[in-house]
């Protein structure tokens, strides 16, 4: 059967693009194979949806437990194990009202349950049926990328796609990995009472964002109580008769073991694209899978696109939706639009929260050898002494000689809301 569009994935990527095909009246076909991840893809599922409520849910009654007026006394528990079996009940409902019902409106849009691998540049085969486009858009997202850790694939470790499915509260948690999702995770866990430690390969922890502002979170979560050790070498994962071993060592120290009853394995992600046949398609990728495109979102057939994760740019659900609606933009209008990544916003949803945007310090002194910037601590805001929390940064990246300001990175209170607004 001949599409204008097939698009393989079915996350915010994936539903952008039929969205936008959809107003263009281009007869479309959306392939999504659930065994990698349901309808709605990683936002939804196992990522920013999920993990958010749960925060949520930490947030509240830490709070309430740990306020910081003596006339306010409270007491209470936090059910870890229901508080999952909640946020997967509120999951199905955002499924359901943002994908599930929106297929079904579609007119020029069709929908196929199934594992979609190309043939050859112009045909995937799906459940033994051929389909054949004009134009294809690969969007199937990305998964945790496991480091080649001896034992590890012997310990039965989690990832964010299942710890959401727990059916039982760890007493105690080791995450590997120091980016957003482990830095969320950590205080997730930690909130509802387990014994979390993060350990971190690079010298300090979220290395993709300013040093000064990750900083001071990796110095506010150790405060809450969160164990964090940077600057480790993974040796080897254990099975114990109580749960899991990590070996590691620092530099010019002794080999150290930390054990814990599970592991959270969130160290970086690699693109799914290992079975959808790329080479048949003439489609190149990097070391990680993830496809190699061009600044118009093409790879290296030019009527093939990709978008969202499977990319390896910016894992943002708004990232994904913006790629897969400029994606079939440029295919169908010749738009030749590209995106600057340097203005989109970014947040750790953490409490408090690190947001940025645009360049960071040490970006802007490795391009320009100098720079003009300026750090404000939250300490010499009057609310937050009379909400008795200080906690929080803001520093702003200025260019010495234009003066226009080409960075802002904060840690504090609603920072992902204020970021916004730089």
């Amino acid at each position: 059967m001949q599409y204008e569009l097939i698009v393989i994935g079915g996350g915010a990527a994936a539903f952008a693009a039929a969205h936008r095909a959809e107003r263009l009246q281009r007869k479309t076909l959306i392939i999504n194979d659930s065994s990698i991840l349901p309808l709605g893809g990683t936002c939804v599922n196992v990522g920013c949806i999920p993990s958010k409520i749960m925060l949520h849910q930490g947030e509240l009654f830490y709070q309430a437990m740990k306020n910081r007026f003596r006339a306010l006394s409270l007491s209470g528990s936090a059910e870890f194990v229901e508080a999952l079996r909640e946020t997967r009940e509120m999951v199905e409902g955002f499924q359901q009202k943002n994908y599930l019902n929106v297929i079904n409106t579609q007119e020029y849009v069709d929908y196929i349950e199934g594992h979609g691998v190309f043939k050859d540049p112009n045909s995937v085969v799906v459940n033994d049926k051929e389909f054949s486009a004009e134009y294809f858009l690969i969007a199937t997202g990305a998964s945790t990328f496991v480091p080649p850790l001896e034992g590890i694939d012997e310990i039965g470790y989690l990832t964010n796609r299942t710890v959401f499915s727990l059916d039982k509260k760890p007493a105690s948690i080791i995450i590997l990995g120091g980016g957003p999702e482990a830095m969320e995770f950590s205080q997730i866990f930690h909130r509802f009472g387990i014994k979390t430690t993060l350990i971190q390969r690079s010298e300090r922890v979220l290395t993709k964002f300013d040093a000064v502002v990750a900083g001071k979170l990796q110095e506010y979560l150790t405060e809450e109580g969160i164990r964090i050790i940077t600057g480790t070498k993974l040796l080897e994962a254990k099975g114990t008769g109580e749960g899991v071993e990590i070996l590691f060592e620092k530099k010019d120290k002794a080999i150290q073991s930390l054990q814990a009853e599970a592991v959270l394995v969130a160290t970086g992600l690699r693109g799914n694209t290992d079975t959808l046949g790329l080479e048949k398609a003439g489609v190149e990728t990097d070391e990680k899978g993830f496809v190699k495109l061009n600044e118009f979102l093409q790879t290296t057939k030019p009527h093939i696109y990709a978008a969202g994760d499977v990319t390896g740019i910016m894992p943002l659900e708004t990232v994904a939706a913006k790629q897969g609606s400029m994606a079939v933009q440029n295919m169908f209008e010749n738009k030749k639009k590209g995106i600057d990544y340097n203005i989109i916003p970014r947040a750790v949803f953490t409490s408090p929260e690190l947001a940025s945007v645009g360049l960071t310090e040490e970006e802007f002194a490795e391009k320009y050898n100098v720079c003009l910037c300026r750090t404000i601590s939250l300490e010499h805001v009057e609310k937050a002494a009379l909400m008795k929390d200080t906690r929080g940064v803001v520093t702003m990246v200025i260019h010495p000689e234009t003066k226009e300001v080409v960075g802002v990175h904060m840690v504090g209170p609603r920072a992902s809301e204020i970021i916004t607004t730089a």
